[in-house]
């Protein structure tokens, strides 16, 4: 099974146009957070019936509706692992409205089915993996960090940060920054009896 992962397409037109070529090519696309206006996500998600995705912190808290959002939702790829999304973001500096306090974040985090099979795809990364925004500056979420420390997941793959691209392995768990859908540039996961190849590619 290849799963293509993107991140931030911000209603970039150019990104749909792809999607609409490439959408097919892959068993499974998810799309993680901050994807653009309900018109846009609305033209994504009829460009192949194969697109998942869960909310940024652009993203109303009302937006995750139908069966493609998949914040706090379980999908099995029938090959040993399954997905668990989890949208939107802890605070940041600009008050956007998909930002959750720590606390909630942990709280509905907590009751997941996450562990050693789980491909865990959020939009915050784990505070201090990868979320470096400049200046020392980190935007990660200390209570993803928290629930990743606890609950091992195989992967975390997120987005949120512009400006890194590339994974990181932090204890038994590999964290993946997914790059800035503008980029054209996304990540492709190959599963197979329970193995995950992870390639960072142009689409």
């Amino acid at each position: 099974m290849k799963i293509l992962l993107l991140a931030d397409l911000h209603g970039e037109e150019h990104i749909l146009d792809r999607l609409r070529a490439i959408g097919n090519d892959y068993e499974m696309v998810i799309l993680a957070g901050d994807i653009g206006n309900e018109e846009y996500r609305e033209k994504i998600l009829s460009a192949s019936e194969n697109i998942y995705w869960i909310p940024g912190n652009i993203e109303p808290r009302n937006s995750c509706t139908g069966e493609r959002c998949i914040h706090k939702k379980v999908l099995e790829t029938g090959e040993g692992m399954n997905i668990v999304g989890f949208g939107f973001s802890s605070p940041t500096p600009f008050g956007t409205p998909g930002e959750l306090e720590e606390d909630e974040i942990y709280s509905e985090m907590e009751s997941l089915p996450i562990d050693g099979k789980t491909i865990l795809v959020t939009h915050c990364p784990p505070r201090g993996t990868l979320d470096d925004v400049g200046e020392g500056v980190h935007a990660g979420s200390n209570s993803i960090k928290k629930i990743m420390e606890e609950k091992k997941p195989r992967i975390v793959a997120c987005g949120h940060i512009h400006n890194i691209e590339g994974k990181e392995k932090v204890g038994e768990t590999t964290v993946i920054q997914i790059p800035q859908g503008n980029t054209l540039r996304g990540v492709v996961l190959s599963i197979s009896s329970g193995h995950v190849g992870i390639k960072m590619e142009s689409i």
